[in-house]
């Protein structure tokens, strides 16, 4: 075989543009395969890869298109023709250069017309897969790409490797349609993680909607001890290790949206109603509570009076201070002495002056014909000088407090908050009382619905009992949600809460010696009313969370020194995009944040979704790295061709023919864009295909005990609900019939 023959030598360049090359194949290939001093090679296989040698640079293309044309010649005296010759061409993506045997993706030297084209050597396969050092490990600063995912298609013997620090620092895609194998691979991306050796701290929480991940990190066998799991069910019949948020973890925002408080006249009353619940978490918090309380109703009525308000504002204001001196009449002496009655008789007398000018329609009273309240301004300057005095008050007793807000994450009383801040913040909303209820009784009629409803006990607590208010409430929860290690000596042995009611706090007091790194939050059985909310909740906690920590002087750590990864499965059914202009929706305004400012503070996003087309633009714009199985529906397509970048649209036309476990990987996350066969998940998730044909087949096939599902879906015992199936047995794993307890004397409508 003669030297030219063993050339790598497939071609030259025939056209050049900013994304991709044509290359006329050599017509002494008489098929498409190449002998070099390698081996024989195939030439121009769909995502195979060829070098152009452009000056010092060795330019990398993808193959995405292999053509054959033929071409009449038409001789110069235009008489004769001759036979037809044919001409084979080959379209790459150029996808970036080799320099000193080193590839980085991007090109910045495009190749010339009629540049030799080469088939791609192993040594040039090496530099665009790179390879894993056994002898030397990443170095922890700079681990550069490391984490095997999977194999190439095209050269299995070559590894795809990802960079940690930019797959999950800077957010990643998984899509794919049902039955591609996307639960896989969010599943094999994370055991590939956990099973480097060297990774002891990893933190991946997992938003779990279809309750199929347990599975993939379960124990038992000696080849998953790296798996250091915490899984939280939302099953409410596992009371000590179900999932619970108490409800005073939300801001003002997450009750809003959790009541639907509409913007009107709904959401003041409701913030206000909260700023006074908090203010009065503790009964050592009441002379702080009415501190607060009185100075805000002064302020509201020093407002009015300063900007004339109607006499039916003025009166509301007014009365509303009187009636709140008379109720906390007790409290009121003990912390003002004197001025109890100097701010009763301010109210008292402002009410009186300006009733007489409050006018009335059909008996109610009128805005309309309501006249500006003739207050003299003595009283004004009264009301100053009570102000100033109070807070005087307040610097002098809580100089070492905090501020508390509608906001502060701390624990208030939900009977007191929907019996008396309620009550109070309706008293209080500038106009008449009466149009202010009627205004707000839904909100109203909801707040009291989600309280008692028992579906949200995991959020409420039960409805006829109060939760206890733990020291350190909200340091327990976010150790436990982040798989951190207990400080045990910081909760109070004092503490009366009784075990179960709050799991999270009794695993941190029963103390928890090292790190999860998965932390598991099984969603599946949460009302679909509130899904959205809590997710939400989750997500903000931890992002505000770790903003607090960036400040070293107070966590001792500083900014992005604690790297989470949130994995959020099904992500289309709580981050979507607004198909209508204001369409309000909590959770995608939270992860919309995330997504923009999280890396920032070490909080990476693995976004997994089977119709990226419902999914927010702005979260998918952020993601630099993506792994994306079969898509099929044109609108999925045409969507996801829209968030990367134009130069890869050659290569997303063979995304509605992928097998399955194959996925394109591409982005900056990975050295090259790849077409990979991607890693066994070992455990798989339970997310397995049905087996339709086996079990249509069977001769005795398994059966579900219908009344042992049916008890546990009511929350109720089995004794004298019937007899189970006497040929079935349980799958391994599922709980037995006997064993499903219930609150005695009480059924969980769930």
């Amino acid at each position: 075989m003669t030297k030219q023959a063993l050339s790598p030598e497939i071609g030259r360049v025939v056209a050049v543009d900013a994304t991709q090359v044509v290359v006329e194949l050599s017509k002494d290939l008489k098929a498409l395969a190449a002998s070099t001093f390698e081996g024989a090679s195939e030439v121009g296989r769909i995502n195979s890869y060829i070098v152009i040698p452009t000056g010092a640079h060795r330019v990398v293309g993808m193959v995405t298109r292999v053509v054959m044309s033929e071409e009449t010649q038409l001789r110069a005296d235009q008489m004769t023709l001759s036979l037809p010759a044919a001409k084979r061409h080959l379209y790459a993506t150029l996808i970036g250069t080799i320099e000193g045997g080193s590839f980085v993706q991007g090109v910045s030297a495009f190749p010339v017309l009629d540049a030799p084209t080469l088939l791609a050597s192993k040594s040039d396969l090496t530099s665009i897969f790179g390879s894993i050092s056994e002898e030397s490990p990443p170095e922890p600063d700079k681990p550069g790409f490391c984490v095997p995912i999977g194999s190439s298609a095209v050269f299995r013997e070559y590894d795809v490797l990802v960079n940690p620090d930019v797959f999950f620092g800077k957010h990643v895609a998984i899509l794919g349609s049902t039955g591609s194998g996307k639960s896989c691979s969010v599943a094999t991306i994370l055991q590939s993680i956990l099973e480097v050796e060297s990774v002891q701290n990893a933190t991946f929480v997992v938003f779990d909607t279809n309750g199929e991940y347990r599975a993939a990190f379960a124990k038992g066998e000696e080849r998953d001890s790296r798996f250091r799991t915490l899984y939280l069910p939302s099953d409410p019949l596992q009371p000590s290790d179900r999932l619970v948020i108490p409800y005073w973890f939300m801001d003002s925002e997450d009750f809003c949206r959790l009541f639907r408080a509409s913007e009107g006249t709904q959401r003041p009353v409701l913030v206000e109603a909260l700023g006074r619940a908090r203010s009065g978490a503790t009964p050592s918090d009441k002379r702080k509570w009415f501190l607060d309380s009185l100075r805000i109703e002064l302020n509201n009525l020093l407002g009015a009076l300063a900007e004339q308000k109607s006499s039916l504002d003025v009166y509301t204001l007014a009365n509303g201070l009187a009636q709140f001196m008379e109720s906390e009449s007790d409290l009121s002496s003990e912390v003002l002495g004197s001025r109890h009655a100097t701010v009763t008789s301010i109210a008292t007398g402002i009410a009186q002056q300006a009733l007489p000018h409050v006018g009335e329609y059909n008996g109610r009273p009128s805005y309309n014909l309501s006249l500006p309240a003739p207050v003299r301004v003595s009283s004004q300057s009264k009301i100053q000088e009570v102000l100033e005095a109070i807070l005087g008050i307040s610097r002098q007793e809580t100089k070492n407090g905090g501020l508390m807000t509608a906001d502060s994450p701390s624990f208030f009383n939900k009977g007191l908050f929907l019996g008396q801040h309620m009550e109070q913040a309706l008293r209080m909303q500038p106009g008449a009382e009466g149009r202010t209820r009627e205004y707000c009784s839904t909100m109203l009629m909801r707040i009291s619905r989600l309280l008692g409803d028992r579906r949200f006990d995991f959020l409420f607590g039960p409805p006829e009992d109060e939760w206890p208010a733990p020291l350190h409430s909200l340091a327990a929860f976010l150790r436990d949600i982040l798989g951190l290690p207990s400080k045990s000596k910081r909760l109070s042995d004092a503490d009366e809460v009784e075990e179960g009611v709050l799991p999270f706090y009794d695993r941190q007091r029963q103390g928890v010696s090292g790190r999860r790194n998965i932390i598991i939050v099984d969603l599946s059985l949460l009302a679909a009313e509130v899904l959205e909310n809590i997710i939400a909740l989750l997500g903000r906690l931890i992002l505000e969370f770790l903003q607090r920590a960036s400040d070293a002087s107070v966590s001792g750590i500083g900014r992005g020194k604690l790297p989470v990864v949130l994995v959020l499965e099904e992500a289309q059914n709580y981050i979507r995009e607004s198909r209508q202009l204001n369409e309000p929706s909590v959770s995608r305004d939270v992860f919309e944040r995330i997504a923009r400012e999280g890396r920032k503070y070490g909080l990476g996003l693995v976004v997994a979704s089977q119709r990226p087309s419902e999914l927010s633009k702005t979260v998918l714009s952020q993601c630099n790295s993506f792994v994306v199985h079969r898509l099929q529906n044109p609108e999925d397509l045409r969507y996801f061709r829209e968030i990367v970048p134009a130069i890869f649209e050659p290569l997303l036309k063979q995304l509605p023919s992928l097998p399955q476990r194959y996925a394109l990987v591409l982005g900056e996350g990975v050295r090259a864009p790849t077409l990979t066969y991607m890693r066994e998940a070992t455990p798989i998730p339970d997310s397995q295909d049905p087996k339709l044909y086996a079990h249509w087949t069977a001769k005795d096939p398994a059966l579900p005990d219908v009344e042992a599902v049916c008890a546990r879906w009511e929350g109720k015992n089995l004794e004298g609900v019937g007899e189970s199936p006497p040929e079935s047995t349980p799958a391994e794993g599922a709980p037995r019939a006997d064993t499903i307890e219930a609150p005695p004397d009480e059924e969980v409508p769930f």
